[in-house]
């Protein structure tokens, strides 16, 4: 079972500019998610009029460069993104070269960042939960091809990456499952740590 997580950068102002203001969130984000497996954390921009990349970049693209969501089994998504907001975390994402899913305003996902795995993600999200040979056959890839891409959208959270029971053979196996496209509701969310500016 997974539990559901939203952290509302609206706490840290509708125009968050500085880096320092991005660190502090980031480490409250960080803080949240201290000790926590198996979640489906949602960074919701929703009424953040604008920022600026230097933000976009200390608070999203670090906190996506440094936080491995594989190990945690844990799934990110962005959501709630203006066009400004958008352009800000495509262009920190691409400097870093990494990536997110990002729900659209018409509730589909894109992955948005790394143009090379948009076509894996988009197979992922078609074939719902699958393994690694699943996706290679998919893309006419050879599978060890088709891990790597895996790995690397495990590691930003667009996949959840879960050790299957009854491996063949004896060797460790791998499910995978896109996220997905739902936000819970007020009520269904953990606020462990609410925002503090220093």
């Amino acid at each position: 079972m997974t539990e559901p997580l939203v952290f509302n950068v609206i706490q840290l102002g509708s125009f968050p500019t500085t880096r320092s203001l991005a660190r502090d969130g980031r480490n409250s984000l960080e803080e949240m998610l201290a000790g926590k497996t198996r979640v489906d954390l949602t960074i919701d921009f929703t009424n953040v009029k604008a920022m600026t990349i230097s933000f976009a970049d200390e608070f999203l693209g670090k906190f996506l460069s440094t936080f491995d969501a594989s190990s945690h089994e844990m799934t990110i998504k962005v959501a709630g993104l203006n066009t400004e907001n958008a352009e800000a975390v495509t262009i920190c994402l691409e400097r870093r070269e990494t990536q997110v899913a990002v729900l659209n305003e018409d509730g589909t996902l894109t992955l948005v960042g790394a143009s090379l795995l948009t076509d894996t993600f988009n197979a992922a999200l078609e074939l719902g939960e699958f393994k690694a040979n699943d996706l290679a056959k998919s893309l006419d890839i050879s599978p060890q091809n088709a891990n790597n891409r895996l790995k690397r959208l495990a590691a930003v959270g667009a996949l959840r990456k879960s050790r299957s029971t009854g491996a063949a053979h004896g060797g460790k196996e791998f499910s995978y499952r896109a996220v997905t496209a739902s936000v819970p509701e007020a009520d269904a969310l953990s606020t462990d740590v609410p925002f503090a500016r220093a």
